[in-house]
């Protein structure tokens, strides 16, 4: 991965004006390195006039308007083009067209966790920007001291409802303008807009050592009016230092007595502005805020929030302005949140009213009230109308109506092989019946003998992961034994040459260890990641994971401790991540470029309780490629599969098979050509779907295209290539992209079909529904610990639920020690 420090240290500042013009700031036709006036875009903040001072020596800007926002060149284009630290790192690699072998790499995960801050005049993120002993004297001044003090206390705990036990706790403090520091020049100061008193707002970083202050946000006063300081278009003057999330979740260890924060019991509250958490921490919420407002949200503070205990027990809700830009932000929040792995709900406020404003004016009720009607992140009117029941099993819906695959897009052999299946099985069974797994099985003889390079710094691998959906006692059986049995051939065949090696091996006088045979393998039904590590260690290559029945292995994620890590251990498999496990007494096995393809068969019923929020939240689901084909009554037929189908399949897998290893293959101009068009037309489509299950399953079919891709154009060369004939990994052409788009377009649709037929992820399950369910409907605690036990969650955690759920209206208590579902 590109190391930030060596990227920025090679950007010049026409490369920095080139990414910020990218990024939607107006600096066409602007002289010099130090620009200002400048309009720049509105993910930032940017009103109808420009506001932004942009150095492009430094690659920093600025906002003068009343957003404040600040950061570099890296931060702008996460926050612009909605990308995580090192996918930014790598979208301005390739804008720029640099060598990436030339840059130093290193592990970026290694600092994420000290990333909770973007630092500000060249200071390190963990680096304080004031001590804690000048902090103490601002908050000592605003609580002792009379005069502007007096004021701005009556304003903060009168006006703006805030507690004075957490003005301490948060050491709120008033600055004259001579005690900010010269090097602040955030800060409004002196001549260039007169601000005498400054609200201050410091953020210490509470999980480092001595809780260094990071960040200061701060507000200009006015103890005249006992308002904030306002400009010539009456918006108040907000500045700070770095910017930061401030956690503001009490603890045993900085609770202060009578102020009621002790360790709240509830989800945590991100707002938008400091009053918002200060207020609903004075009214018993748990709260978080960044110092810059809407739209800034980092990925960085998602990951830290996944460590505060009532984020993991209670979830988190967004509760942004009620206006456009704080709705657009709080969806971009929750976007960095879910992905996270948090439970993400998104509260709607009225219109121009903000957590303090509902707070002051209506109470912890009007606030609690707008929390209960929270949506959860990714819900949509599809998924709530499905929810209702209204559009499931719906066969007149045009939306629901099965298309007939695309066979003709499939290679001639591949063709001949699945359809010759097909009416083996009965004249009217789909093709599809057969194709889709088939698609598994040709990826999983491909394995990591070749990628497919889109550009430099994206290339894919041949990995797909199939379902079969269909009812016990149709044929989705043997539709699925067609299209695996000649990998299953393979497999039995080499098993038996590893038992003949292994027992020759055994009868020398003294077996060397370090000749000890290894078992070739093509197939494998143990889908435990310890069991899939082993084998790639042994077969790094790569192996087809194929189950007729896939309800165990997607249901095995549902043990509350271990679920999320095997999940992200898959998620991580699929995109061809380095895996890695540790075995007892065996080591360490880590394989860099795993490659698993996956297909199996599963009932409608089944996917559908197996299928739950965990799947979800960690993107598995979206990445499962669904089939249902309508599935006709069984009909006999005398038709059965020609010795040459079987043997022109049969050919072209073992040439797929021997491919050597480790070979990168690109694109010819014309296939570059279609790929673009429909990459950026996909897309565009993408945008216009609300966030949700349904559009991760529409952008993963984008990748899958690239992948299918590479799959269809080796098959289509292997197939013509006599025995014996060398391997030339030559670019994809056209010809097969365009069979890729046929086909993963058809795989796109099929899988959103079974979505809403099925009405999946509507009707997914949280954690604590799933607990429930294995209740009986009347049980005593006893009960509930026995399926804590055999879930793996923690006693309190299942304490904690039985409280929500009696909360909820779900669960009642009989008496001491027995409930009864409601």
């Amino acid at each position: 991965m590109v190391d930030s420090n060596s990227l920025k240290s090679r950007l010049s500042p026409s490369d920095n004006r080139k990414l910020f013009q990218r990024c939607g700031f107006e600096i066409n036709g602007e002289r010099g390195t130090e620009l200002s006036g400048i309009l720049g875009p509105r993910e930032l903040g940017e009103g109808e006039t420009g506001n932004f001072s942009v150095d492009l020596e430094k690659g920093l800007v600025k906002d003068w308007g009343s957003s404040g926002y600040r950061g570099d060149v890296i931060n702008v284009v996460q926050d612009v083009q909605g990308l995580s630290f090192p996918e930014a790192l790598e979208w301005i690699v390739d804008e720029l067209s640099l060598d990436t072998s030339t840059l130093e790499r290193e592990a970026i995960d290694k600092r994420s966790s000290s990333a909770l801050t973007t630092g500000s005049e060249g200071k390190s993120p963990a680096e304080p920007v004031i001590s804690h002993e000048q902090v103490q004297r601002w908050h000592e001044g605003l609580i002792d001291e009379a005069g502007a003090a007096q004021a701005a206390r009556r304003y903060l705990t009168g006006e703006r409802g805030l507690h004075p036990g957490v003005l301490k706790l948060g050491r709120i403090g008033l600055a004259h303008e001579k005690e900010i520091p010269d090097d602040w020049s955030g800060f409004y100061r002196r001549e260039a807009r007169p601000v005498t008193w400054w609200i201050i707002f410091p953020v210490a970083r509470r999980d480092l050592d001595g809780a260094p202050v990071v960040s200061v946000k701060g507000v200009g006063f006015d103890p005249e009016n006992c308002d904030w300081k306002r400009n010539e278009d009456g918006e108040k003057i907000p500045s700070n230092v770095s910017s930061a999330l401030w956690d503001l979740v009490p603890t045993e260890g900085n609770a202060t007595k009578g102020n009621a924060t002790a360790r709240i019991d509830g989800p945590v509250l991100v707002c938008e502005g400091e009053l918002d958490a200060l207020c609903a921490l004075s009214n018993g919420f748990n709260a978080v805020t960044g110092t810059t407002g809407a739209g800034t949200f980092k990925p960085a503070w998602a990951q830290y929030l996944t460590c505060v205990e009532p984020a993991q027990n209670h979830g988190v809700v967004v509760v942004y302005d009620g206006d456009e830009k704080g709705r657009k932000g709080a969806q971009k929040a929750a976007s960095k949140l879910h992905e996270a792995g948090l439970d993400v709900r998104v509260a709607s406020l009225p219109d121009g009213k903000d957590v303090n404003d509902v707070l002051t004016e209506g109470g912890e009720e009007d606030l609690h009230a707008h929390l209960a009607q929270a949506d959860p992140y990714g819900s949509s009117e599809t998924d709530k109308a499905a929810e209702t029941g209204e559009s499931k099993e719906d066969k007149d819906n045009p939306e629901f109506q099965y298309e007939p695959f695309p066979a003709s897009a499939l290679p001639d052999p591949i063709q001949d092989y699945v359809c010759a299946s097909a009416r083996a099985l009965g004249e009217s069974v789909p093709p599809a019946m057969v194709a889709v797994p088939t698609l598994s099985v040709l990826s999983g003889a491909i394995g990591d003998a070749v990628r497919l390079r889109l550009k430099r710094t994206w290339t894919e691998p041949a990995t797909l992961w199939t379902t079969l959906v269909a009812p016990s006692g149709s044929t989705k059986s043997p539709a699925f034994s067609h299209a695996v049995r000649p990998v299953f051939r393979r497999e039995l065949k080499a098993k038996d040459e590893y038992e003949r090696a292994i027992a020759e091996w055994k009868a020398q006088a003294d077996p060397d260890p370090q000749d000890k045979p290894t078992r070739e393998r093509y197939r494998t039904g143990d889908a435990t990641p310890e069991a899939v590590v082993r084998i790639l260690g042994e077969n790094p290559r790569g192996v087809l994971l194929a189950r007729d029945e896939l309800g165990a292995w997607i249901g095995s994620f549902d043990r509350y401790v271990n679920g999320a890590a095997d999940l992200q251990f898959w998620v991580e498999v699929w995109q061809g991540f380095q895996a890695s496990r540790d075995r007892v007494g065996e080591g360490n096995t880590t394989i860099d470029t795993p490659v698993v393809p996956v297909t199996g068969t599963i009932q409608p019923g089944t996917l559908k309780e197996k299928l739950g929020e965990i799947h979800f939240d960690t993107g598995f689901a979206a990445r499962l490629i669904l089939c249902q084909p309508p599935t006709p009554p069984k009909r006999w037929t005398d038709a059965d599969v020609t010795e040459e189908a079987k043997d022109r399949y049969a050919k072209t897998l073992g040439r797929l098979y021997d491919m050597p290893r480790d070979r990168v293959s690109s694109l010819t101009p014309e296939a570059k050509e279609r790929w673009v068009s429909y990459y950026n037309m996909a897309n565009a489509s993408l945008e216009k779907r609300p966030e949700g299950p349904t559009r991760a399953v529409a952008a993963k079919g984008i990748t899958h295209v690239a992948r299918l891709a590479l799959v269809l154009h080796r098959c289509r060369v292997e197939s013509r290539a006599e025995p014996g004939d060398p391997y030339e990994i030559g670019p994809v052409d056209a010809q097969s992209m365009e069979a890729a788009i046929e086909v993963g377009q058809w795989l796109t649709r099929e899988t959103l079909r079974v979505y809403g037929r099925l009405g999946l992820a509507t009707e997914a399950k949280s954690p604590v529904q799933l607990f429930l369910k294995q209740l009986p409907d009347q049980f005593k605690t006893r009960d509930a610990k026995e399926v804590a036990e055999e879930n793996e969650i923690p006693r309190r955690t299942m304490f904690d639920w039985l409280d929500r759920l009696q909360k909820s209206g779900t669960l009642e208590k009989v008496r001491r020690g027995v409930y009864r579902k409601i």
